[in-house]
C-alpha cells in the first residue's frame, strides 16, 4: 500500500497559546450549530445556556482548579442567568427567532452599558460578554467520548469543551478561531494542554496521525513510523523533564536572571509558579486589540498594578504598545503601507498618536508606585525617538502631580531590533537604563527574511554567528555605560544558546513561563559542571 504524503504546517509563535507536544489521531469536534446566516433560534440558545451554566457550575465548585479559572467561570455563569439579558433577547424575538443583527445589537448595548459606568472593574467584563455571546452561538458539541486520547481540532473551543477534553486526556487542541485571552485559553493553560490557534481548517486531515509541536511551532501530518518513534521519545523526555524540573524554578543566580515573557494577565501567575525572576517582557497589545476604543487609563493601571504587586520586589518590564507591521487595531488610523514592517510601528506609531501614548504612560507612572517597574520602548531607530519620548514622559509626570495623583518612577529601556541601533547605542545610552535585544525582529531585519514566510525560512537564522556577534557588540558597548543587557526573543529560550549568551555578557534572559525552569536547570548545569547536550 502506498504511504500517504507527510504534510508540515509551520506555526508562528504568536499562535501558540500553551506550549507542549502532542501525538495522536486528529479528530474534529463537531457542533450542532444553532444559527444560520440570518436568525438565531431563541429556544436553542436557552438550551445551550442551561447546559453551559451547569458545566460552569461544576468548574466553580472544583477546589482543585486555579482560583482565577473558578472566578471567571462564576462571572460567565452569572451572566448566563441574568434576567436582563434574557428579557432583551425575548423582546427581540419574533416567532421564537432573533435576527442576527438584533442579537449583535443587544450584545453591543450591554457592552456600551458596561463601558458607560466608568468603573474599571465592571469594564473588564466586556471580554466576558463577547465570549458569552459567541459561545451561545456555537451551540453544544456532540458526544466527546470518541475524542479520548486524540488531537482535537475545532473551529473554536468553548470553556466546557476544554474542561471535558482535559478529563478525556486529549493530547493537543487546534483551532481556527480563538485568542490568548478567551476563557477556553485560560482553561487550556490551567490544564497545560498544548493549544495552537489561528490555523487553517484541518477537517481534511480527520483520522490522520498528527504530531503537534507547540514548542518550536509546527504540525506534522502523516509522519512516518521512524519519525513517530522519535516524536514519542521527545514527548516521553519532555513529560519526564516537566515532572522533575519544577524544583529548578526555585534557583537564583548572582550573575543572570531568568525572567518570563507574558502576553496576557493570566500568565502572571503561571510565570510566578514556574519560578521566573520577574517579568522580562510584558506585551500590552492584548489591552488594545479586539475592541472599538482604546483601553482607559484606569483599566490599564489595574492590570499593570497587579503584575507589579505579584512580583514585587522583582522587576517587571512592561513594553509600550507595539502595534504595526502584522499587528493592527481598528481605531488607530494607519494608512495602508506597501511594507508595514518597515513603516509606522512601535514608538514611531505612538509618537504620532500621542493621546494613546500619554494614556499608557499615565497608567504606568501611577502603577510604578506599587512595584519595581521598567518600561521598554519598541522599534527604536534613532536617538531622537527617545529624546521625544522623554519630553512626553516629563510632561505626563507634571500633569499627574498637578492632579494630586500618586506616582512612582520607572527605569527606561529600549528594544534592540532595528539594526541602526547597533551603531547608535552609545548615543542612545545616556538616555536609558537598560537594553533588551529582541532577536526575532533583529534577525528578520538583519537577514531580510520574514520569519513567518516559509519560502525564505532558510535565511531566518537566529543562531547564526552574525547574531551572536551583534549581541556581543551591544553588550560590550552597553557595559561602558553600566547598562544591563537582556535577550527577550526566541533565542533566549533555546537551550543550545544559553551558555553562549551568558558568556557574551547578557544578564537577563526572558523566555516563555514554561521554559523558565528548563533554562534555570541549564544555567545550573553550566555553573556546576554537570552540563548535558541539548537539542534546540
Amino acid at each position: 500500500m502506498r504511504r500517504q504524503k507527510t504534510d508540515v504546517i509551520q506555526v508562528p509563535r504568536d499562535n501558540i497559546v500553551v506550549e507542549g507536544y502532542g501525538l495522536g489521531t486528529l479528530k474534529v469536534l463537531k457542533r450542532k450549530r444553532i444559527v444560520d446566516k440570518q436568525f438565531v433560534n431563541l429556544e436553542d440558545i436557552k438550551l445551550t445556556a442551561k447546559t453551559l451554566s451547569s458545566e460552569l457550575g461544576k468548574i466553580v465548585s472544583d477546589p482543585s482548579l486555579p482560583r482565577e479559572v473558578r472566578e471567571i467561570s462564576q462571572v460567565h455563569q452569572l451572566l448566563l442567568e441574568d434576567p436582563f439579558l434574557w428579557k432583551k433577547l425575548e423582546d427581540a424575538s419574533v416567532d421564537g427567532k432573533i435576527k442576527i443583527e438584533d442579537y449583535e445589537r443587544i450584545r453591543d448595548e450591554i457592552i456600551s452599558l458596561l463601558l458607560s459606568t466608568g468603573n474599571p472593574l465592571i469594564q473588564q467584563r466586556v471580554d466576558d460578554i463577547k465570549d458569552l455571546f459567541r459561545n451561545l452561538l456555537l451551540g453544544s458539541s456532540e458526544r466527546l467520548d470518541n475524542l479520548r486520547g486524540s488531537v482535537v481540532y475545532s473551529e473554536e473551543f468553548l470553556p466546557s469543551d476544554v474542561m471535558k477534553l482535559s478529563i478525556l486526556g486529549v493530547k493537543a487542541l487546534l483551532s481556527t478561531q480563538g485568542s490568548h485571552t478567551t476563557h477556553a485559553a485560560i482553561l487550556a493553560r490551567a490544564f497545560e494542554i498544548p493549544y495552537i490557534i489561528r490555523l487553517p481548517n484541518l477537517s481534511e486531515y480527520e483520522e490522520k496521525r498528527v504530531f503537534v509541536d507547540a514548542v518550536e511551532g509546527k504540525i506534522i501530518i502523516n509522519p512516518n513510523e521512524t519519525n513517530i518513534h522519535e516524536y514519542e521519545r521527545i514527548i516521553e523526555k519532555y513529560t519526564k523533564e516537566k515532572e522533575e524540573i519544577e524544583k529548578y524554578g526555585e534557583l537564583k543566580f548572582d550573575d543572570i536572571k531568568i525572567m518570563a515573557n507574558i502576553s496576557v494577565p493570566q500568565e502572571i501567575e503561571v510565570a510566578k509558579k514556574k519560578g521566573a525572576d520577574g517579568i522580562g517582557l510584558f506585551r500590552t497589545e492584548f489591552l488594545f486589540v479586539g475592541r472599538d476604543n482604546p483601553p482607559s487609563e484606569e483599566e490599564q493601571y489595574l492590570v499593570y498594578k497587579k503584575a507589579l504587586e505579584t512580583f514585587y520586589p522583582e522587576e517587571v518590564v512592561i513594553r509600550l504598545l507595539d502595534i504595526g507591521g502584522d499587528k493592527k487595531i481598528e481605531y488607530l488610523a494607519v494608512d495602508n503601507e506597501e511594507n508595514p514592517f518597515l513603516g509606522l510601528r512601535g514608538i514611531r506609531l505612538l509618537l504620532k498618536h500621542k493621546e494613546i501614548l500619554k494614556t499608557q504612560l499615565r497608567a504606568l507612572l501611577r502603577a510604578s508606585a506599587h512595584g519595581n517597574l521598567s518600561v521598554l520602548v519598541p522599534m527604536v531607530t534613532l536617538p531622537e525617538d527617545i529624546e521625544k519620548l522623554l519630553e512626553i514622559i516629563q510632561e505626563t509626570k507634571e500633569e499627574l502631580l498637578a492632579e494630586g495623583k500618586e506616582i512612582g518612577s520607572f527605569k527606561l529601556g529600549i528594544m534592540v531590533e532595528v539594526p541602526s541601533v547597533i551603531w547608535l547605542i552609545e548615543k542612545i545610552a545616556p538616555y536609558i537604563d537598560f537594553v533588551s535585544i529582541g532577536t526575532n525582529d533583529l534577525t528578520q531585519y538583519i537577514f531580510a527574511a520574514d520569519r513567518n514566510n516559509p519560502s525564505v525560512a532558510k535565511y531566518y537564522q537566529d543562531e547564526h554567528e552574525v547574531i551572536f556577534e551583534i549581541i556581543a557588540t551591544i553588550a560590550e558597548k552597553a557595559k561602558k555605560f553600566n547598562l544591563p543587557v537582556g535577550v527577550c526573543g526566541e533565542l533566549a529560550g533555546k537551550l543550545g544558546a544559553t551558555e553562549k549568551l551568558s558568556q557574551l555578557g547578557v544578564t537577563k534572559l526572558s523566555v516563555s513561563p514554561f521554559k523558565v525552569p528548563f533554562i534555570k536547570r541549564k544555567i545550573y548545569e553550566i555553573q556546576t559542571g554537570q552540563e548535558r547536550t541539548y537539542k534546540g
